[in-house]
């Protein structure tokens, strides 16, 4: 018979497995993103995947940790060259309704909500309550870096980049 805590570590190493198969599924190597099983006894359940995932779709990722009272929230800096280039050429209310993203994901099985945010310098990203379970908030940022990279190629293209034309071609932009 299985304790809560062992059905709880059964549960994050699972959602653990199944946001780095969703990373290499979009073309992720994952091999070298440490184990997927995780233990209670450590407090971030899964954290580390997910900014293990972060780094790996935009570059560079910090966290701060915050308290407020009656919930956590922790905070993630995502400094994404790419959001700087776009930005570059477009605005960042265009760049947003390009991304057609969701900026509340609100997770199924916990009731955390991760809100995303459009900086100059890339992303932040804030975590509310204490998620065990990342798969749904790492799918949506692995659609976000699709579309950043469809855009990447559009202002290339009208950069005129020789090569980004026939590449714009096959977007849908």
């Amino acid at each position: 018979m299985f304790s809560i805590e062992d059905c709880q570590v059964i549960q994050s190493s699972l959602d653990n497995l199944l946001s780095l198969k969703l990373l290499h599924d979009a073309g992720y190597r994952v091999s070298d993103m440490g184990c997927w099983v995780t233990d209670y006894a450590f407090e971030n359940m899964g954290g580390d995947i997910f900014m293990k995932a972060t780094e790996r779709l935009f570059g560079a990722c910090a966290e701060e940790e915050e308290e407020d009272g009656s919930y956590d929230i922790r905070k993630f800096v995502i400094l994404c060259p790419d959001v700087e280039e776009l930005l570059g050429v477009f605005t960042k209310e265009w760049v947003e309704r390009q991304l057609r993203w969701n900026k509340r994901v609100v997770c199924d099985w916990t009731g955390a909500e991760m809100i995303i945010e459009l900086k100059k310098m890339g992303f932040i990203i804030e975590i509310h309550e204490s998620p065990s379970y990342f798969n749904q908030f790492i799918q949506e940022l692995i659609q976000i870096r699709k579309l950043l990279d469809r855009l990447l190629v559009y202002a290339q293209y009208l950069k005129g980049n020789r090569g980004a034309r026939y590449a714009a071609f096959y977007c849908e932009v």
